[in-house]
């Protein structure tokens, strides 16, 4: 509970609105009722953990937009690639600088902002259809179910179809951080995005991975 405080006290020195809640029901129903320009900042807490919260947020149409970012005092590996398999947008450990969390927050807030005005733009590649105003990707029809970060990988994937997009752009433009911070992140959020659009059905193209650079959406216009 003192975590969450502080982190609210900060929140507010940072010019940020906050709304504190100390369970995971708690924040779900929060997350649920608050405006668009939002984000989930999850901490972890006792009670439902915080991968069941996020699974919830981005099942449900309605909340699927918010970005999430799981902040833990647990730094191994394996339990990041858990969060990120889990549907989070980021993933922060503990000890960390209040101008890296604000930086996070910031870069979230520009995904909610891009994924809400929707840019109009309309793209297709073999049976897989992505539409920038509505914030929807679907194959034959039949809605993706992405993540903000997902679709907008995706989104840049196939703006530039056929060109290699060097994981350092990756994490300028989506995630808004340097190459040295991102660590596996964009590697766990592009193999969520293989297996999604294989489940879906996908036909006509793939996410090719361009060794020790970057990824390409390969396939027939």
């Amino acid at each position: 509970a003192h975590i969450v405080r502080l982190l609210e006290m900060n929140m507010h020195t940072g010019g940020y609105e906050s709304i504190a809640a100390f369970t995971g029901d708690e924040g779900l129903e929060l997350a649920r009722n608050l405006g668009r320009d939002r984000v989930l900042l999850v901490v972890m807490f006792p009670g439902k953990d915080c991968i069941s919260v996020c699974q919830e947020l981005k099942a449900d149409p309605a909340t699927r937009r918010i970005p999430v970012l799981m902040l833990s005092a647990n730094s191994e590996g394996q339990d990041k690639i858990d969060g990120l398999e889990g549907g989070a947008d980021d993933y922060i450990t503990k000890p960390f600088d209040l101008r890296e969390l604000f930086l996070r927050i910031a870069a979230a807030l520009r995904q909610v902002e891009i994924l809400t005005t929707g840019s109009g733009t309309r793209l297709a590649v073999g049976n897989l259809a992505l539409d920038g105003e509505r914030y929807q990707a679907s194959v034959g029809g039949k809605p993706l179910d992405l993540t903000p970060t997902e679709f907008r990988i995706l989104q840049l994937l196939m703006r530039t179809m056929g060109r290699e997009v060097r994981r350092e752009t990756i994490n300028e433009e989506i995630l808004g951080k340097a190459p040295d911070e991102a660590g596996r992140t964009i590697d766990v959020h592009v193999r969520n995005l293989r297996r999604k659009l294989s489940d879906g059905g996908v036909e006509g193209c793939s996410i090719e991975t361009v060794h020790g650079t970057g990824y390409k959406l390969a396939g027939i216009r």
